[in-house]
C-alpha cells in the first residue's frame, strides 16, 4: 500500500492544532467480550482475557500464541 510510504524523507510532519489524546497506561482492560459461537475465537478471547494479569513481558508471546493459534483454525477450515 503506497499510501502508507509517501512520506518524503526530511520533509517535516504538519503540526496539529490540537492536543493529541492518549490514553493512560492505567486504563481498564475490557471484559466484557461475548461470546461468538465460533469455538476458535472463543478460546482466543479467553486467552486475551488473561493477558492483563501476565506479567507485561510476556504480553508478546502471549499475543503470539492466540494469533497462531487463530491462524491454525483458519487454515483448518480451508481444507
Amino acid at each position: 500500500m503506497s499510501e502508507l510510504n509517501d512520506h518524503q524523507q526530511g520533509a517535516a510532519e504538519p503540526q496539529s492544532a490540537e492536543p493529541q489524546t492518549v490514553e493512560p497506561h492505567d486504563a481498564p482492560w475490557p471484559d466484557d467480550t461475548a461470546a461468538t459461537g465460533d469455538a476458535a475465537v472463543d478460546s482466543a478471547l479467553e486467552r486475551l482475557a488473561g493477558v492483563s494479569a501476565a506479567p507485561v513481558s510476556e504480553h508478546s508471546g502471549l499475543y503470539a500464541e492466540i494469533h497462531d493459534s487463530l491462524l491454525a483454525a483458519l487454515d483448518a477450515d480451508e481444507r
